[in-house]
């Protein structure tokens, strides 16, 4: 199991305090015991249901010392103990002599908790979801049966795929809950449904169904061309000649003028999935901003292939020079430049100038572009593409002179007039003319 890995090099290594931070104690559990076997040291995993929370916690710790061979305890909900001063200094002062005797103590947490008192002797690992491997089992189970002995390795695939961005605990509720919709596609959708459901819940990201195609977007075609040429770098040949997977673009200027129609456009032209990442939610959905950043990343790492679409960055990071902002910019920005293959970041900002300086750094992004107004050939085009939506043809109208009269318009606000004409034509019980977007 690969995300064992760094916890059997802990061990190994004979780290006495851990702080894994997971949101699934039952697969936490599966790599702890993963890692441990690998290092065949025996585990510990006491209750705390019938003892006072402090209680029950020293006394894990004085049974783990008492042990005589090298012995692993897991401590369960120990984000609520770390938030206990006497739990906290007693484990403070047993540290060293834990780690005299060759043990290792798990924390494992719901949530981080920030603890001065133990910042020196503990180290923070955060549990990522599980791959494809790890989520096998559970699929083939549910695809399985007496009448389908073998299942279709496509099918199976197609339900691991839709299963990715889950913890191993909430596809087993799905799959059980999902039992009726075994036969092809119909599980695949209703594990992708289940899915959507799960990551709207945790109030950052959401998948985006809805994703339009760059036909349906006026203009802007050099930052077509360049996405045309990223959809090539995405395939196993551009990788055996060389080419870096594709990491993102950034989409600067005039408000209204397609930059997020563009970012959703752009999964529909590689062929991906669309999350979108609020971060602005991050610091009012609850009071955990920089766990809430992990979890959405960890999220959208799982889900890969995938878009990641970052709306209005300018507003979240604006003047992140201090406190939880900071941070968490910070964290932001490591992982852009880290990241893993398969990620296509797509950020918009309206304002440059609001933007800190080390985002616009190569490496960030693959390239930065800036969207201004539409010139008269482009407002055209947005016309004809808005008329052409409403059921209309575009050769029906002059649309150079209403390009003309839409100078300095946005793209939305020329969507808006065409609307806004569409509202007067039927009220008026009659079919929409030229006079009737010129006046909007």
């Amino acid at each position: 199991m690969q995300r064992s890995t760094p916890l059997f090099h802990r061990f190994k290594a004979g780290y006495p305090l851990i702080e894994l931070v997971s949101s699934d104690d039952a697969d936490a559990r599966r790599v702890i015991d993963a890692a441990a076997q690998r290092t065949e040291r025996p585990v510990l995993a006491p209750k705390f249901a019938r003892k006072p929370l402090i209680e029950a916690g020293c006394d894990a710790i004085e049974a783990l010392m008492a042990q005589r061979a090298s012995t692993i305890l897991v401590i369960a909900g120990a984000h609520r103990l770390l938030g206990e001063s006497r739990f906290v200094q007693f484990l403070s002062e047993s540290v060293e002599e834990i780690e005299r005797l060759g043990h290792s103590v798990i924390l494992l947490s719901a949530i981080h908790r920030d603890c001065v008192e133990l910042d020196r002797e503990r180290i923070v690992l955060w549990l990522g979801l599980p791959d494809d491997d790890e989520l096998r089992d559970l699929v083939l189970s549910a695809v399985t049966s007496a009448a389908n002995p073998t299942p279709d390795p496509q099918h199976v695939q197609d339900c691991l795929q839709a299963s990715r961005g889950m913890t191993r605990s909430q596809l087993r509720r799905a799959l059980r809950r999902l039992r009726e919709h075994t036969s092809g596609q119909e599980l695949v959708i209703a594990i992708n449904q289940e899915k959507r459901d799960l990551i709207a819940r945790g109030g950052v990201l959401e998948v985006c169904d809805h994703r339009p195609s760059l036909d349906q977007i006026g203009g802007l075609d050099r930052l077509k061309e360049w996405l045309g040429r990223r959809r090539r770098a995405l395939t196993p040949a551009a990788r055996d000649f060389g080419l870096p997977a594709p990491r993102g673009v950034l989409l600067v200027g005039v408000q209204g003028c397609g930059k997020s129609q563009f970012a959703k456009a752009s999964a529909e032209a590689l062929g991906l999935a669309l999350l979108r990442f609020d971060l602005g939610r991050l610091f009012t959905h609850d009071n955990a901003p920089e766990q809430n950043l992990r979890k959405a990343l960890a999220v959208a790492e799982a889900m890969s292939p995938v878009v990641l679409w970052v709306d209005e960055i300018d507003k979240a990071f604006a003047g992140a020079n201090s406190g939880v902002t900071a941070r968490i910019f910070g964290t932001f920005l490591t992982w852009l430049a880290e990241h893993p293959d398969g990620i296509f970041v797509a950020a918009t900002a309206n304002r440059v100038d609001h933007l800190p300086a080390e985002l616009l750094r190569k490496g960030r992004f693959d390239e930065t572009f800036f969207v201004d107004l539409p010139d008269q050939e482009v407002r055209a085009e947005v016309l004809a593409i808005h008329i052409q939506r409403s059921g209309r043809q575009p050769s029906s109208f002059d649309l150079e002179r209403l390009a003309k009269t839409a100078n300095r318009l946005t793209g939305a606000e020329i969507e808006q007039a065409v609307a806004e004409g569409l509202a007067v034509a039927f009220d008026a019980g009659r079919e929409l003319e030229n006079d009737d977007i010129d006046q909007a």
